[in-house]
């Protein structure tokens, strides 16, 4: 009986072998390459991307937050029918003192003061045509149609990494969910406040708040799941809290395990063959 040929670590090189067959000696190799793999990319993860990727879950659930205001509005105007004069003028006032504090010069104020008065006089205009919007339209269409913007403004928002200036797609969308919400409101100057509102705290304070401050994540849990109990109960209120410390402690940790053991697992088992060597005549 003849002998074979030792098997060789060579991809390119037609070998007296089946296709299936795999050599003990690449296995060993295999394993030793994953464990130093492994090592390597926790050094890397543990020294800069893990805080990203923590941070990153968390600029998300910020962002869902930050979108449930919305509905939060939506919900204390139409469902609840409370004047939505005070809130509006109390979130306006946060607002100017805010971007006193955050713009300098007198220049960059004046600036801010008209842009914010162009928005103001647009905004007065388009209320009594956002108001008779859809208006013939069956609610559970305009329902439908704002919770398919909502997802499209959240991945939008959310795919944009910086968040110190909203992306103009992302402002489009926000109008046009404030609009589809806004053919439910019974007035015009609910729907010039419900639409003010949206945009200060989707928009303009967003743009002024640090990502980073502890004070405004704390603030907005504290009213988004205030108003969950308050609508829905402490049950649900519970659940919807244990499923978001899930998502912010848990999740990062389970995508952390997965990308140093699983992520670019072929392109290791590529490298693991031996080049072939130019020759050069």
């Amino acid at each position: 009986m003849t002998k074979r040929t030792p098997w060789k670590r060579l991809l390119w090189l037609k070998q007296e072998y089946p296709d299936n067959y795999t050599d003990p000696s690449f296995i060993k190799l295999r394993e030793k390459q994953k464990v130093e793999s492994t090592k390597k990319s926790d050094r890397k993860l543990s020294e800069a991307a893990r805080s990203q990727i923590r941070l990153d879950f968390i600029s998300f659930y910020q962002t869902v937050l930050n979108t449930s205001f919305i509905y939060i509005t939506f919900t204390y105007i139409y469902y609840y029918g409370h004047d939505s004069i005070p809130p509006t003028i109390f979130l306006s006032l946060i607002t100017l003192i805010i971007s006193r504090k955050k713009v300098d010069p007198l220049l960059s104020s004046f600036m801010n003061v008209k842009s914010s008065l162009i928005i103001t006089f647009a905004m007065l205009t388009l209320s009594p045509v956002l108001k008779s919007l859809s208006k013939t339209t069956a609610s559970d269409s305009i329902w439908t149609l704002s919770f398919w913007l909502t997802l499209w403004y959240v991945f939008v928002i959310s795919s944009t990494r910086t968040k110190q200036k909203p992306s103009n797609l992302s402002t489009n969308i926000l109008v046009a969910l404030v609009a589809v919400l806004s053919s439910r409101l019974s007035t015009t100057i609910d729907v010039f406040c419900f639409l003010l509102i949206c945009i200060q705290l989707n928009i303009i304070l967003p743009s002024y708040l640090s990502a980073t401050s502890k004070v405004v994540p704390m603030i907005s849990n504290v009213i988004v799941y205030s108003f969950l109990n308050v609508t829905l109960g402490w049950i649900y209120m519970l659940l919807i809290f244990l499923v978001s410390v899930f998502y912010i402690i848990v999740l990062p940790k389970w995508f952390i395990y997965w990308k140093i053991n699983y992520h670019k697992r072929d392109n290791d088992l590529l490298n693991t063959w031996d080049a072939r060597t130019p020759i050069l005549d």
